[in-house]
């Protein structure tokens, strides 16, 4: 079911179609806010712990505990697909916001210790765990399909936005009150997403076959629901090589968060300069994300994602070569960018594939393939990084990246038709995973 009641003031064929849906507005309203409060609590605990420890391994295993319920994303994806995806979205933002709240008092009683933040991280993770999956099943329900580029990059903006306004004003909380003040701010931002979700109509589309279903039925359901999620993507070539190819983009670009505390150490600065580094990523991304919800030719967005698949690997050497602030920060603005409109562009064709049925699922396993290895690698980096440095660590991986890219293009016929025309050829018919008893 899709929802698209007109948006007063906005013309039929809008530049931002998307738009012209009521409950989408409110779904772009709380992905910004969820996603400004995740900034922010990156922000706060990264440098509060790096304070802490002087340790980027210490810096890894809190931003590994923030991604690592992930790996239950599938679970997730399942109950996504038998509930109410509203509910269920607002139900991961609570266990969200009481996380950051709980956090923010002890920091600001002064009690605040490594292993707090740990697993208050891990608890935050665990709602983003449980939200995630059932926002990005929801978008395809609330626009046409005509429009759902234009919503997925418009989500993507929203996000992306707020790692320029959750890092903007964490980090002057940080540096005029301290890594309490940035949690609380936290706290606030899920609040504010929590209440733009309650007011978006219930999506009958996912629970109207799953009518009367027990909690019993539905946990029993859970494990083959996740293994017709496996069956589905293992029966349609194009799904497994946007996940094998988007899984090692996120791994070999995007698993760099623990690093940054510490080069913004050793370019010279403090909390400011980690603060305009993280900005930067966001503000990158904010372009990256506007120019492709812009696009309408399918060859376009071909060539845009050829590009900034290139550029995501580039990025990563600029930012580690940087011998200035200046440079790192231009340097995380282009990797931002880049990273940004490839993962966009890999969602949306995942979600064009798809059917409604197991778009919660396959979605979910798409999260959980990105986010676990970006947590495991962030631990992984800073570890390393303790004893070899950090800038073969940011260099490496995007040398290593631009290689798997390049040799995919040349080895994979379906990528280069990809980026050649927009658009895959025409499919053998995929099985149909059970979505519904």
């Amino acid at each position: 079911m899709s929802t698209t009641e007109a948006a007063p003031g906005l013309p039929p064929q809008s530049r931002l179609p998307a738009f012209q849906s009521r409950d989408f507005r409110l779904l772009f309203t709380n992905s910004f806010f969820a996603a400004a409060s995740n900034w922010a609590m990156i922000l706060g605990r990264g440098w509060l712990v790096f304070e802490l420890t002087d340790s980027a391994a210490a810096v890894g295993l809190v931003t590994m505990a923030g991604m690592i319920s992930n790996l239950f994303a599938p679970v997730a994806g399942a109950v996504a697909d038998r509930v109410d995806r509203r509910r269920m979205a607002v139900l991961g933002g609570v266990i969200g916001a009481l996380s950051a709240l709980a956090l923010g008092v002890i920091a600001f009683a002064g009690a605040v210790a490594t292993w707090h933040v740990v697993a208050l991280a891990l608890t935050g993770g665990m709602g983003r765990a449980v939200s995630r999956p059932a926002e990005t099943a929801m978008v395809p329900n609330l626009v046409p399909p005509e429009h759902l580029l234009n919503a997925i990059a418009m989500t993507s903006i929203s996000v992306h936005g707020s790692r320029i306004a959750g890092p903007l004003v964490g980090g002057i909380l940080l540096e005029m009150i301290g890594a309490g003040a940035v949690f609380l701010l936290s706290a606030a931002l899920s609040t504010a997403g929590i209440a733009a979700l309650m007011r978006i109509a219930p999506s009958r589309s996912a629970v109207a076959s799953q009518a009367g279903l027990s909690a019993t039925a539905l946990v029993r359901r859970t494990g083959r629901d996740i293994r017709d999620g496996l069956r589905y993507i293992e029966s349609d070539p194009r799904v497994v090589m946007l996940l094998v190819l988007v899984t090692a983009h996120c791994a070999l670009t995007m698993a760099f968060d623990s690093l940054m505390p510490m080069l913004s150490t050793q370019l010279g600065g403090g909390s400011r300069t980690y603060t305009a580094i993280l900005i930067a990523i966001g503000t990158g991304a904010v372009a990256g994300t506007l120019a492709l919800s812009l696009v309408r030719s399918q060859r376009i967005q071909g060539s845009v994602m050829a590009l900034s698949g290139a550029l995501s690997g580039a990025g990563m050497v600029v930012l580690g070569l940087a011998p200035t602030p200046l440079m790192a920060i231009l340097g995380a603005a282009l990797a931002g960018g880049a990273q940004a409109t490839y993962m966009a562009l890999s969602a949306t064709l995942v979600q064009q594939i798809v059917p409604d049925t197991v778009r919660g699922r396959v979605m979910s396993i798409y999260i959980m393939l990105t986010a676990s290895h970006m947590a495991f690698l962030n631990f992984g980096f800073g570890w390393l990084a303790d004893g070899i440095g950090i800038r073969v660590l940011l260099v490496g991986p995007g040398l290593l990246w631009t290689a798997v890219f390049a040799g995919a293009i040349f080895g994979l016929p379906d990528l280069k038709h990809l980026l050649r025309h927009g658009t895959f050829r025409a499919p053998a018919v995929a099985a149909t995973a059970a979505g519904g008893d």
